[in-house]
């Protein structure tokens, strides 16, 4: 899982490599401050060395026997056997996608984008068909209808027909969100529309550029990072060491050190005290003090669900993955708000 405190080293590690790596945590969203808004019905567990899948309730709903498995995303979760990764299906809970890729992407908007030993990225269908043939150096994600692909060097926006919608002429590429995307060109990131128009070009520069949430999108200036509005006007002065995105009227900040969550009018309500933090989801937000993980709910910003773990990730569709153990001899379980494990910790 990518947490807040580690995004200086993930910014550095996209500039060199690009933007999109497909793993297991969601690499994009972390550092662009996206909430996966996107309904997950079951959720991956690891039992006896294996990965299967469990209902909210924690019924086991597929029977662990693949090597990995992710969350699942258009109806589809991506699973490794071996060295290969397929898919398989929500509603069937059947593998729909033999393994046969080196690397999996997640499905949105019907594709997904794959890449096989030796070839180069491009994008299936649910059946595992290719509907755009492999032709790109990487490739993101779908969103709201377009995918950033490299190609040659630079990137630019295909449909889902795989036809570009606009050309590849820019050093990096974020999602489209809120119907703009942002672009770094010679002399900085500025935000494009989905005619690929450049709509924000703001005067100053802006070093590194989130997508649009709730209106507002997380830039980064010499003088740190603070949020823009879509006429491009600075709305909170830039002077964070790092940020992220509105979700509920709330954003993670990390100031001096520590992370807090501010308000739209650059309020903090919860004050900065936590080493790692995560995004609001469903009313609750991850959060570290000293070695342990906690869960605070949004209205106060208080510690609700008060059982340190050694990792937390975000609730979704009621119930929040928890670790114990070490990195190294992991056991990962699922707790329903109450703080209750509906799903005790195994590995």
């Amino acid at each position: 899982m990518v947490t807040y405190k580690r995004l200086k080293l993930v910014i550095l590690l996209f500039s060199i490599i690009g933007l999109f790596v497909f793993s297991g945590c969601d690499l994009v969203n972390s550092i662009t401050g996206k909430e996966d808004k996107k309904k997950t019905t079951i959720h991956p567990i690891l039992l006896n060395g294996q990965w299967g899948f469990i209902e909210t309730s924690g019924v086991v709903s597929i029977n662990p026997r693949f090597d990995l498995a992710r969350d699942f995303s258009d109806g589809m979760a991506a699973v490794r056997t071996g060295t290969n990764w397929g898919y398989v299906d929500a509603e069937t809970g059947r593998l729909s996608i033999d393994p046969q890729f080196s690397i999996a992407g997640d499905f949105n908007d019907g594709l997904a984008a794959v890449q096989s030993t030796g070839q180069s990225y491009g994008y299936i269908n649910k059946q595992g068909n290719y509907v755009v043939d492999p032709a790109f150096d990487f490739a993101s994600n779908f969103s709201e209808g377009k995918a950033a692909v490299r190609t040659d060097g630079l990137w630019g926006y295909i449909n889902t027909n795989g036809n570009f919608v606009v050309e590849a002429r820019y050093s990096d590429a974020r999602p489209f969100s809120e119907g703009y995307a942002a672009v770094e060109g010679f002399e900085g990131w500025v935000y494009i529309n989905d005619k690929g128009n450049e709509v924000i070009s703001p005067s100053f520069q802006i070093s590194s550029a989130g997508e649009f949430s709730e209106g507002l999108a997380a830039i980064q200036t010499a003088d740190g990072w603070g949020y823009i509005n879509k006429e491009g006007t600075p709305v909170i002065t830039p002077k964070y060491d790092l940020a992220g995105p509105f979700v509920n009227d709330r954003a993670w900040v990390e100031d001096n050190g520590y992370i807090g969550y501010i308000n739209k009018d650059d309020e903090f309500v919860v004050e900065p005290q936590f080493e790692e933090a995560q995004s609001f989801s469903e009313g609750y937000a991850a959060v570290r003090v000293s070695s342990d993980w906690f869960f605070i709910e949004s209205k106060r910003g208080l510690i609700v669900i008060k059982d340190g773990y050694d990792e937390a990730q975000s609730f979704m569709n009621g119930i929040a993955r928890v670790r114990t153990g070490s990195d190294d001899d992991p056991s990962y379980g699922y707790i329903n708000r109450k703080g209750e494990f509906v799903w005790y910790p195994s590995k």
